[in-house]
């Protein structure tokens, strides 16, 4: 136990580097790497046939609303899900394709965007998000996984109401997302259905 102790202490005050002639030498400056390390890019997890990739970075406070039909007034039904999430969480893009509308702060979806997927003739809709556009434009093209905005609390979402309101439309005719999202119990509860 004692030649532990003397090794212990040892190795806390001489650090060994190898030496010109293979030696042992103090590690008295800053040391440099023998090889520039590799940069892997992140890729979202994968997602099995038929569904969505979740398109918010869960925060401790990630909630569900399974409220797609819930009625807005009189006049109009809910199209999307709105899924509740941490001020500035980033928002993905959900399938790869094309950013075909910008929304602004003047109406009432606030900050977002309207992404098109040519392929299976699919758009998404991402309403009220933070103004950060993060460099995207009209027209864009982007990957899944991509983070396309983040959650925020723009047009008439309130004051301290941040969430995401995402509409799946095949043939621009909206369907409930939930059945379709990728949802992790350890990181995100979803409501009971709400249903006016």
């Amino acid at each position: 136990m004692l030649g532990a102790a003397c090794a212990c202490g040892l190795a806390a005050t001489v650090s060994p580097r190898a030496g010109a002639a293979g030696t042992l030498a103090l590690l008295d400056e800053p040391g440099t790497a023998l090889e520039t390390a590799e940069r892997l890019a992140l890729r979202p997890p994968p997602v099995p046939d038929g569904k969505l990739l979740f398109p918010v970075s869960p925060g401790s406070d990630c909630y569900v609303l399974d409220n797609f039909g819930d009625a807005r007034g009189s006049t109009r039904l809910h199209e999307g899900v709105d899924i509740m999430g941490s001020a500035g969480f980033p928002v993905f893009a959900v399938v790869s394709g094309v950013l075909t509308q910008r929304y602004t702060n003047t109406g009432t979806a606030g900050w977002g965007w309207t992404l098109y997927d040519p392929s299976t003739k699919t758009t998404y809709k991402y309403f009220h998000l933070a103004e950060d556009a993060v460099g995207l434009a009209v027209n864009s093209a982007v990957t899944a996984g991509q983070t396309i905005g983040y959650v925020g609390n723009s047009g008439t979402a309130g004051v301290d109401n941040f969430h995401l309101h995402f509409e799946v439309r095949p043939n621009n005719v909206a369907i409930d997302p939930l059945p379709l999202l990728v949802v992790d119990p350890k990181a995100c509860r979803v409501s009971p259905p709400i249903r006016s």
